[in-house]
């Protein structure tokens, strides 16, 4: 049985985060709605919903790229 390697999950995750956190900005800076199941996402929930995935991107990225795990010996 394989372990999860985390940091290459991080990694991943810092990316799929910096990119929704962008698109999501985009569409709120130009007042688009977005259709979601029957529903709409209003920019003002796009612009919170960038700003929340920003922040993912910033731990993830830090734990995916930065931080150097600590050896205890």
């Amino acid at each position: 049985m394989k372990t999860i390697n985390w940091k290459e999950v991080c990694k991943f995750l810092s990316g799929a985060f910096f990119v929704t956190a962008g698109a999501s900005w985009y569409l709120s800076w130009y007042h688009i709605t977005m259709p979601f199941m029957g529903t709409a996402m209003s920019p003002e929930f796009l612009f919170f919903r960038g700003f929340l995935h920003f922040l993912l991107f910033l731990a993830s990225f830090y734990y995916g790229f930065i931080y150097k795990k600590k050896n205890i010996s």
